[in-house]
């Protein structure tokens, strides 16, 4: 069964979210499933669906809040760098490994925006080491 592609801004639309949210939620894995035609991003209705169904909570209970980095003195340092949508994005679902001070991050996305110049400089005065895997082994 084949279904129409749709560009980001039709499926932000279907779901009734802006672009700036499915973008994000693309980035850091929690958005619905997509197809890449070179460039482009495209959802297909039935991901778009399976995406609002499995993300459907029946209680507040049920509501799983988004991960936060586990390193407070980590996690503040980059938000004196930065800003808290970056923390978000990337550094909130990466992994830490307390022990070794390594954070080993989600997506290349992730990892390019965490080695970048001014934060390689802050992770260095906090002693924490950027991996060069992904977490997940992807």
């Amino acid at each position: 069964m084949t279904s129409e592609l749709l560009t980001v801004s039709e499926a932000a639309r279907w779901a009734k979210v802006s672009e700036s949210f499915l973008n994000k939620a693309r980035l850091t894995g929690d958005g619905p499933r997509y197809v890449r035609l070179g460039r482009a991003i495209r959802y297909r209705q039935e991901d778009l669906e399976g995406w609002a169904q499995q993300s459907a909570a029946a209680s507040p209970a049920e509501y799983k809040p988004a991960p936060r980095f586990p390193d407070e003195a980590v996690r503040s340092a980059v938000l004196a760098a930065r800003n808290a949508g970056f923390a978000v994005s990337y550094l909130d679902p990466a992994a830490w490994d307390g022990a070794t001070r390594t954070i080993t991050p989600l997506t290349d996305c992730a990892r390019r925006k965490l080695g970048e110049f001014d934060l390689r400089a802050v992770f260095a005065d906090l002693s924490v080491t950027l991996s060069d895997q992904l977490a997940g082994g992807q």
